[in-house]
């Protein structure tokens, strides 16, 4: 007979208490699912100004000039009156708090679901970690002035962040095609979000952080759209 701990009998003389609890955590997930859309939407309606502040700043090999093909059209419309550096900062402060709206929610999604101590949950922590220190590098460097703190030093995090996330997302389609059963192909595909989708948003948008943030801004949509389904407890 399996003796029950003190918190498991409290639960049971009180199921008024897991209800309540309950209740809690469901109010807690669909806020954070919002926050997810919310926070990600934003990050993604910000890239393009984002970019296009970049060139209009500091240009290729640190020169002023144009944005390279799709940005060429769009302009730093936000922030209208500033200088075009101010505009940039501006711009990366907006990205980065939006950012930690998604980290942040994203913890209160993956912490609520079943699968504790799994890769998958361990994935999932790489994620979360890579994807904070992109949004605190961020602030850093676009929030702090530079005769405070020098901007590489958020760089040099923000590139440390995409490093991790790509790990974790390699690690997320290795876990749950073993632990969840998920398909091959679509397991592949969990696993190159990371890798592909950095390369690619960097390529296509010419930025960084806001390039390869993109695909991972998408994903964070449809996760707060749709949900993460439970996974089994090993």
């Amino acid at each position: 007979m399996r003796y029950l701990g003190y918190g498991e009998r409290l639960l049971a003389a009180y199921p008024a208490v897991v209800d309540d609890v309950t209740e809690r955590l469901s109010v807690g997930v669909v806020a954070a699912r919002i926050g997810l859309v919310v926070g990600g939407l934003t990050c993604l309606v910000v890239t393009p100004s984002f970019a296009s502040a970049y060139y209009l700043a500091y240009g290729r090999g640190g020169g002023e000039s144009p944005p390279p093909g799709w940005l060429a059209g769009i302009g730093p419309s936000w922030f209208a009156g500033a200088d075009a550096v101010s505009t940039y900062n501006s711009y990366g402060v907006v990205f980065g708090f939006a950012l930690m709206i998604v980290v942040i929610s994203l913890g209160v999604v993956v912490t609520a679901r079943e699968g504790k101590g799994t890769w998958e949950s361990r994935a999932w922590r790489l994620i979360i970690g890579g994807l904070g220190a992109v949004a605190v590098g961020s602030l850093m460097e676009y929030g702090i002035p530079e005769d405070v703190l020098d901007a590489g030093y958020g760089f040099m995090l923000e590139l440390a962040g995409f490093v991790i996330i790509a790990v974790g997302t390699v690690v997320l389609g290795w876990a749950v095609h073993r632990e969840a059963e998920v398909g091959t192909i679509p397991s592949i595909g969990i696993a190159l979000v990371g890798p592909v989708g950095i390369v690619a948003g960097t390529a296509i948008v010419g930025h960084l952080p806001s390039g390869p943030a993109s695909l991972l801004m998408l994903a964070a949509i449809i996760i707060g759209a749709i949900g993460l389904p439970d996974t089994p407890r090993p």
